[in-house]
């Protein structure tokens, strides 16, 4: 072999032997301005407005998959009041660059749950435990010339959320750069809970007159209250037909869904409220 010939291949060889680019992902559960600083009564169809005092999130098992099947996975649990502001939720390094799809698990916490130092009570994670919540929601709800109601609902969802678009280019998962750190973001849309249909993300409209009409008599809303409040025959709190400002009966489209109750179509409705950096929507794989 000529001596050009052999330090070409001797090259190419070396080539090969270059060690692939690497980069990492660095993970934030948000709830954004919503769970923060709440919603303001010109966003709701019937004049509330909403403030979070605490919302809890149960989430874990971060699974980043490449697009030759490699999966790498920050296990895991925890328990976030992300009404507190941004929690860090994991951290993957020596990942391959290049683009991975995105994955993760909303589930009522566990025995392993962890919390984070002073953000979430011993006594919230056992209230969430026993009753099978993975959302816990505290705040207060007001209108003009109706008053001010408390609620404290809690819902049972068990999904597993894969696929996920990102919210800042549309594009399917995250691209992990060389040398370098990918940021990232889980983002809880609260506003899910008050949606009026389900199966979709347009045309909706939020409405809160159905939830305080299953106020107690301390205007108290319960997750037992929500399930008294029948889809087919809404009512208000006299008992009469509910309808809209405009004097139309109030109507809650569950789409394809068998829901019976507005308990029902609120926890349905949350399933899929956690998106991928802002809007980017996840599909459901499986639910429980």
């Amino acid at each position: 072999m000529k001596r050009g010939a052999l330090f070409g291949v001797l090259a190419l060889g070396s080539v090969g032997c270059e060690p692939a680019a690497e980069g990492e992902v660095r993970v934030t559960l948000s709830g954004g301005d919503g769970t923060q600083r709440g919603y303001n009564d010109h966003l709701f169809q019937d004049g509330w407005s909403v403030q979070f005092s605490k919302y809890l999130v149960s989430v874990g098992d971060f699974t980043l998959t490449s697009a030759t099947g490699e999966k790498r996975t920050a296990a895991g649990q925890v328990l976030v009041d992300v009404q507190k502001g941004d929690m860090p939720l994991a951290h993957l390094e020596g990942l391959a660059a290049g683009r991975w799809s995105v994955g993760f698990r909303v589930a009522p916490p566990g025995a392993d749950t962890t919390l984070p130092d002073g953000n979430v009570s011993p006594e919230d994670l056992e209230l969430m435990r026993s009753k099978g919540y993975s959302y816990w929601v505290e705040g207060i709800a007001t209108k003009a010339n109706v008053g001010v109601y408390t609620f404290r609902m809690g819902f049972p969802v068990n999904a597993r959320m894969v696929d996920c678009v990102n919210g800042v280019d549309g594009t399917l998962g995250i691209v992990v750069p060389e040398n370098s750190v990918a940021q990232t973001e889980v983002t809880i849309h609260a506003e899910h809970m008050f949606y009026d249909r389900l199966g979709t993300h347009r045309g909706v409209l939020l409405r809160f007159d159905a939830l305080a009409a299953t106020a107690n008599a301390d205007k108290v809303i319960t997750p037992e209250g929500l399930a008294t409040q029948r889809l087919l025959d809404l009512r208000d709190a006299e008992g009469r037909e509910l309808k809209d400002p405009q004097g139309k009966p109030v109507v809650y489209e569950p789409g394809a869904y068998t829901v019976r109750t507005l308990q029902e179509f609120v926890t349905q409705s949350i399933v899929d409220q956690a998106h991928l950096n802002g809007g980017g929507v996840c599909t459901v794989a499986h639910e429980g």
